[in-house]
């Protein structure tokens, strides 16, 4: 649901004056067109299941959630705006209200990247970056930009607001697998407990997720929901129970033979987590 939806911004929501809001598009500077809501909403939408995630999450953390989002493929967009590309054009600079930026190689229009006004079939709240922000597969949300104003084509590299603090330019996802649930340094009794949680790894698809008991083998869990690229998959793993302390870890594999680190806690890097996270519970 979306009060669910994490939100992390660099500086706060901006107050957004529907009337006046337009996306300009820009030419190295040059103005070469403009895309407002009435227009953007006259084209009417398509749906795009999508799952974000902060490249600042973590374990005691857990910044990423699913949504279906509605727009269309910015190639789309242009195409009605009868906005052309310009041949020299390598990389794109997407500015949003907060004073935010990031910046994207051409090459990523064909993911394709996404401009979206709707979150869960109803407009985007402001705080998910009304009145329409990026999707872009593939890249962390500091790659996907809300409240967006203008996109510009350049020739040479924009470096964006948190990519000018240190964290990785290129933001692509790393496989990383989350435990929802138990809490760790729960307490349990005798029995059979389910460990739920989610597996991500950005266009590269879950494939399976396994988990493992005091550092044993790594044993199957069950995938409860895991439709593709860009979304992330859903899973839980019933463990029997035995007394006394025990420390339960869970990674993901993907489609291209990747895996999250066995690290819960990899060196952080600013580059994202790619762990398997861990968990302590007790059995009395």
């Amino acid at each position: 649901p979306t009060r669910y939806h994490y939100i992390t911004s660099c500086c706060g929501s901006p107050t957004i004056d529907v009337a006046a809001w337009a996306i300009a598009v820009k030419d190295r500077g040059q103005d070469v067109g403009a895309l407002t809501l009435p227009f953007l909403e006259a084209l009417g939408v398509a749906p795009k299941e999508h799952t974000l995630e902060c490249i600042g999450t973590g374990t005691k953390s857990q910044k990423i959630s699913n949504a279906v989002w509605s727009g269309r493929k910015l190639t789309e967009v242009f195409e009605a705006a009868d906005i052309v590309i310009p041949q020299a054009t390598k990389y794109l600079k997407i500015s949003g209200a907060d004073g935010f930026s990031t910046g994207l190689p051409i090459e990523d229009i064909n993911l394709p990247l996404w401009l979206v006004w709707q979150l869960n079939g109803l407009p985007i709240p402001i705080e998910n970056g009304f009145p329409a922000r990026f999707l872009v597969p593939g890249r962390y949300g500091m790659k996907n930009p809300k409240w967006v104003t203008a996109i510009e084509f350049l020739d040479t590299p924009h470096i964006g607001f948190w990519e000018s603090q240190g964290w990785n330019e290129d933001a692509f996802y790393r496989a990383n697998t989350f435990i929802r649930a138990p809490k760790t340094g729960t307490t349990l009794g005798a029995g059979t407990v389910r460990l739920v949680g989610t597996a991500f790894a950005g266009s590269d698809p879950v494939v399976g997720v396994e988990v493992r008991v005091d550092g044993g083998p790594w044993t199957p869990a069950a995938l409860d929901y895991a439709p593709g690229p860009d979304i992330w998959a859903l899973w839980h793993y019933d463990w029997s129970t035995l007394p006394g302390e025990h420390l339960l870890q869970a990674r993901c594999l993907t489609l291209s033979g990747n895996a999250s680190s066995d690290e819960a806690e990899p060196e952080i890097d600013l580059g994202g987590y790619g762990g398997s996270m861990s968990i302590t519970l007790t059995v009395v």
